[in-house]
């Protein structure tokens, strides 16, 4: 018989609803079995049928059965679970430790064999795995008490493993990985990670810090090396800031081979490296001071900063000229009563009372008309040419430098007219 289109719908939609009815049974069935705790290892499974029966005229007899039991086997499990020390150990420390959970989830006592890894070498250093009251020196050590512990269905065992953080090691990175393997069935193992990055302290020093006395004429070119040394436990950009800034004597050129005032340098832990800074002197007074100063800024941490600074001294040469007038003997001193055709002697004295040399000294003189050039006197360490009444004399002693706090003196004889 041909059903209506309509009856078919209902039907359709009937087997659907039973179906889905199924599936959404097979899926509750599939986690109820998964939540359900694992039969222990050991266990038997017996199961028994029962039959019954009449004959023919529907006389009943005695039921029979049969029975069948199982019994059950190991399966292992394990997990690992990791508690990652808080707060961070400190670069250098020592005798820190890790603290690690393993436990039994398999279906029968089991015992364990661990291993371990370190995704960054030099970072820390294991020295020694507790276990209950007693520190191991080594895994094989460890391995071999826990040969004999036997950890029961749903049991655990803490592992505590102690290592030390070497020193410069601020903010690097490192995982410990330990891995605990069943005994019973190796090839079923689990592990957990402890993820370290120890703190990073910052530190920069900066030297010299003042006392050098340094002394320079005006000029340009000049450069200074400092010394800078990041005193922080890891690596660190630095920033190194040349001023000057007690008096417009000193102008920065460059720092580091950097054009400007600053420039950026990298450092690892306890790493120093020179800087050399190029400044101009201004052509002021002698005597005018001024510091330079470089400041090392860490980038990590930008509040910790040192200074280092040079004090500097304009020196110049000061020269002062005395002229006086003796008798023909050099000895006797004349202001007045020179007769004409009398023979004097000016005596000119250059001193240098300045903090440094002076180079081409030379005096120019005119001599006055009432008297005539006779000849030079006490010129060791001069040049002296006359040309007429003009005199010029250049100094040519000690290589024609004149020291600090050094005097030359020349002698000219002339007749009184």
């Amino acid at each position: 018989m041909t059903q209506s289109p309509q009856k078919e719908l209902e039907m359709l939609r009937h087997v659907k609803w039973t179906l889905s009815l199924a599936l959404i049974a097979l899926a509750l069935f599939a986690v109820a079995t998964e939540a359900r705790a694992q039969t222990p290892e050991g266990t038997v499974i017996t199961n028994t049928a029962t039959a019954t029966y009449t004959d023919a005229n529907g006389n009943a007899y005695a039921p029979v059965s049969g029975s069948v039991s199982v019994t059950v086997g190991f399966k292992a499990g394990v997990t690992v679970t990791a508690n990652t020390p808080s707060p961070s150990a400190a670069s250098p420390s020592t005798a820190d430790t890790m603290t690690f959970t393993v436990a039994n989830v398999g279906n029968g006592t089991d015992s364990m064999t661990i291993s371990d890894g370190i995704s960054v070498a030099g970072v820390i250093t294991v020295t020694g795995y507790r276990y209950g009251a007693t520190t191991y020196a080594s895994l094989a050590a460890l391995n071999g008490a826990l040969a004999s512990v036997g950890i029961a269905q749903g049991g655990s065992i803490v592992i505590k493993v102690v290592f030390d953080v070497a020193s410069g090691k601020g903010g690097v990175t490192t995982v410990y990985t330990l891995t605990s393997t069943s005994r019973r069935s190796p090839a079923t193992s689990a592990n957990a990670s402890s993820t370290l990055t120890p703190i990073t302290v910052y530190g920069v020093a900066v030297t010299p810090d003042g006392g050098q006395n340094v002394q320079r004429l005006p000029g340009n070119g000049y450069s200074f090396t400092f010394a800078v040394q990041n005193n922080g436990n890891g690596n660190d950009n630095l920033d190194v800031i040349a001023t000057s800034p007690g008096s417009p004597v000193i102008t920065v050129v460059s720092v580091n081979g950097v054009a400007g005032d600053s420039a950026r340098i990298s450092l690892g832990a306890s790493a120093s490296q020179n800087i050399v800074v190029v400044y101009n002197v201004a052509n002021v007074a002698g005597g005018s001071t001024d510091t330079l100063t470089l400041l090392g800024r860490s980038v990590g941490q930008p509040a910790t900063t040192d200074p280092g600074f040079m004090d500097l001294t304009v020196i110049k040469p000061n020269l002062t000229l005395t002229k006086a007038a003796y008798l023909d003997d050099g000895v006797t001193p004349v202001a007045s009563g020179v007769a004409p055709g009398q023979v004097i002697r000016y005596r000119f004295t250059i001193t240098n009372g300045g903090a440094t040399s002076a180079s081409t000294v030379q005096v120019t003189d005119a001599l006055p008309a009432q008297v005539t050039y006779v000849s030079t006197s006490s010129s060791t360490g001069w040049t002296v040419v006359v040309v007429g009444q003009n005199v010029t004399a250049n100094y040519t002693g000690t290589g024609g430098v004149l020291a600090a706090s050094a005097s030359a003196t020349f002698e000219l004889r002339v007749s009184i007219n």
